[in-house]
């Protein structure tokens, strides 16, 4: 008749499970004095179904609360080194500090460390904003309202801040947006309005023999009345559409661009097969490959679904 352990005790394994829970590994639990091995809790793992799939379910929670779990002191560590000036990004992952994962997740879950982080990037922000770093700009009433005209005119709104010295850098908007809520919702309103008023200038814009051209041009290079319509200063793809529709004239140019375009596809192929000899095939392939997926994406040429509906 076996032995019965003097560690196999319902008390000390659920002493344990209790501790892999808050956090501890079995390993360091196993080490103590009057601890049973590790080899023991495995073999009561093997034993007991009960035990096992208890214990495994503490493991989990265990590595949880290792890894994400709010460690008050870790947690003032890390503010104290912030509030010495130290970057975040730089203190993430070090040792005893939080990991990138665990400092999102307790901005997340835990109020009062979000809180203090806001306070002190508010101190930050108050203590640049007085210079002249573009960086750290100040929120200005002014400079908001003539942006949200501007956006609402239909102006691209990254470019006005490229170009426009006036206006601050993108950083400095992203700022604003996220301690001005009010102007963040203004801004929203505005982009809402600024895609409108593009969308309405596209429509409105004339065939001339110069703008025909270019199209035509960029076909031939090797675009679509899609990819045309998708490029600064051209109407939209449903104008370009429409034009095909309504004007045989550039309907017969857009059509005579696609067979040039179809053209100088194959013989850039050629040309490739040519240079690499009839034992290059491989290299044929690879390099062609780009010029025959685009040559297959472009086969359907404006209009072929309303010639195919005329033929039936």
């Amino acid at each position: 008749m076996p032995v019965a352990s003097p560690y196999d005790r319902p008390a000390l394994k659920s002493e344990i499970v209790a501790r892999v829970a808050r956090g501890e590994t079995v390993k360091a639990i196993c080490s103590e004095p009057g601890m049973p091995c590790a080899d023991s809790v495995q073999v009561w793992r093997r034993a007991d179904a009960s035990f096992r799939e208890a214990l495994a379910d503490a493991q989990r929670r265990g590595d949880w609360l290792r890894r994400l779990g709010f460690d008050e002191a870790k947690a003032e560590a890390f503010l104290k080194r912030v509030r010495a000036g130290e970057r975040i990004n730089d203190l993430l992952d070090k040792p005893g500090m939080p990991s990138q994962r665990t400092y999102r997740h307790w901005r997340r879950t835990q109020g009062s460390f979000q809180a203090e982080l806001w306070r002190l990037r508010g101190v930050r922000y108050a203590r640049h904003s007085g210079t002249t770093h573009s960086r750290w700009r100040a929120f200005d009433q002014a400079v908001a309202d003539a942006m949200l005209v501007r956006v609402a005119r239909g102006e691209p709104w990254r470019r006005m801040l490229e170009t426009d010295p006036s206006m601050p850098s993108r950083v400095v908007v992203y700022r604003w947006r996220r301690e001005q809520p009010e102007w963040d919702r203004a801004m929203k309103i505005a982009f809402r309005f600024g895609r409108l008023a593009e969308a309405r200038a596209r429509s409105r814009a004339r065939l001339t023999a110069e703008l025909r051209d270019e199209i035509g041009q960029r076909i031939v290079m090797g675009g679509s009345l899609r990819s045309v319509a998708a490029q600064a200063g051209m109407p939209s793809a449903r104008t370009l559409y429409a034009w095909v529709a309504r004007w045989p004239e550039f309907a017969r140019e857009v059509a005579r661009a696609c067979k040039i375009r179809e053209v100088f596809l194959n013989d850039r192929m050629i040309e490739i097969a040519v240079r690499n000899g009839p034992f290059g095939l491989a290299a044929t392939k690879r390099e062609a490959a780009p010029l025959q997926r685009r040559a297959n994406q472009l086969g359907k040429r404006p209009g072929w679904k309303r010639a195919r509906a005329e033929r039936l």
